[in-house]
């Protein structure tokens, strides 16, 4: 079986630490972090690349719905199987069986390694507005766009030492007066991506049909 994973950089930590356990050589095609903010040009990047691996029987996506980054993507040879879950966070707290679609809570900022890294995150944006607009000018821009936060979540895979990004979270959170926490979380779901351990979690796309966004449906349960 012919099997490729495009996955994002912001798992990678998580993804090799998978590697690295199960001693896997499935290829990898890695994309840049960035492209999660915006989900039109993910989902360009991703079709460009899956209507490259014409040679592929499976290709594995390290993504979920991402905004519906990953809505309308087609392999006209390939099938195509990723996470049923609305985005990487939400399956890094999967920690056993899925009761509800959503599993974040809607006034924490989640944190991995990974997302410390990205340009966007909260200590280099800030970095770039103060030398834009001045120090006192850039803390009211971001006590702005978190005001709807109260807690920065650390979540915890096991994967890593926490310590520096423990940090970076108490800078963020002195910076815009949020309390820190940390989270369980797992990479169970990765890891079943990975090892071809496709449950109700995943969507299975057969070759020649497009990935419509009904099918990361999820039922809440009582």
């Amino acid at each position: 079986m012919k099997r490729i994973l495009i996955a994002c950089s912001m798992m990678e930590n998580e993804i090799n630490k998978i590697y690295e356990e199960y001693s896997l050589n499935i290829p990898v095609v890695w994309i840049d972090r960035g492209y999660h903010n915006t989900p039109e040009k993910l989902r360009k990047r991703l079709q460009s690349l899956i209507d490259e691996m014409k040679d592929q029987e499976e290709i594995l996506l390290c993504y979920g719905l991402c905004g519906n980054g990953t809505a309308g993507l087609i392999s006209q040879n390939a099938t195509l199987v990723l996470p049923r879950f609305d985005d990487c966070i939400n399956m890094l707290l999967c920690t056993g069986s899925r009761r509800t679609r959503g599993l974040t809570q809607g006034r924490s900022i989640y944190l991995t390694r990974g997302w410390t890294m990205d340009e966007e995150a909260i200590l280099p944006k800030y970095q770039q507005y103060v030398e834009e607009f001045g120090e006192e000018d850039a803390k009211g821009i971001l006590e702005m766009m978190y005001d709807h936060y109260d807690t920065i979540s650390v979540i915890d895979t096991g994967c890593e030492d926490l310590t520096e990004t423990m940090e970076y979270a108490g800078k963020a959170a002195e910076l815009l007066n949020l309390s820190v926490n940390q989270v369980e979380g797992s990479v169970d779901i990765l890891r079943k991506l990975l090892l071809g351990q496709w449950d109700e979690n995943f969507i299975i796309q057969k070759p020649g049909e497009a990935l419509s966004p009904a099918r990361w449906e999820f039922p809440d349960r009582e």
